[in-house]
């Protein structure tokens, strides 16, 4: 079965991104869907899991390797917030939104909303290109900008905005986007 998933999909985390009708069509059977569902939620957890307990900034590799578990494989665009407080702690994470296969669309105003109803200082926003392109659109920088200011005049920090791909990831504070 393994073999199967792995000819048609290429990878172990594409066949776990993939819809269930594409991976019945690989292999065949309904009892493959809980066991894909069990092992996705498995996976989610062991690297949330390796969030530092502390100030989350203090450890950037698992910030990755958690934002990347989550999102990079994904057959659409999603936003996703990393919510911390004072001392730059995870409070929340949470999809703040999903769009098309090349897109995705937020709202400043809903993610500091939420900010707001979880006593938030400060986040860490991520999106996903599931084109693989580690390229910071003109739009995507945009977006972060207007994010930024009006979570500045909030008095919310936005410590990074990073793009998350299959291989690899880009951060705009690291490229002086932010």
């Amino acid at each position: 079965m393994s073999d199967r998933l792995l000819e048609r999909f290429g990878s172990f985390p594409e066949a776990l991104n993939a819809t269930e009708g594409e991976r019945v069509k690989a292999v065949g059977g309904d009892d493959l869907e809980g066991l894909f569902s069990s092992v996705r939620t498995a996976i989610h957890h062991v690297l949330r899991d390796r969030l530092p307990r502390g100030a989350v900034l203090a450890d950037e590799p698992a910030v990755l390797d958690y934002l990347r578990g989550a999102m990079a494989f994904a057959p659409q665009e999603q936003f996703r917030v990393l919510y911390l407080n004072a001392g730059n702690e995870p409070l929340c994470d949470e999809v703040a939104s999903i769009g098309s296969v090349s897109a995705v669309h937020i709202y400043p105003r809903e993610v500091l909303k939420r900010c707001l109803e979880l006593g938030a200082t400060a986040i860490i926003v991520a999106h996903n290109h599931p084109s693989g392109r580690l390229v910071a659109s003109r739009r995507d920088r945009i977006m972060t900008r207007k994010l930024v200011e009006a979570a500045t005049a909030l008095g919310i920090a936005v410590h990074d905005h990073i793009l998350i791909a299959r291989e690899g990831s880009l951060s705009f504070c690291r490229k002086g986007f932010l």
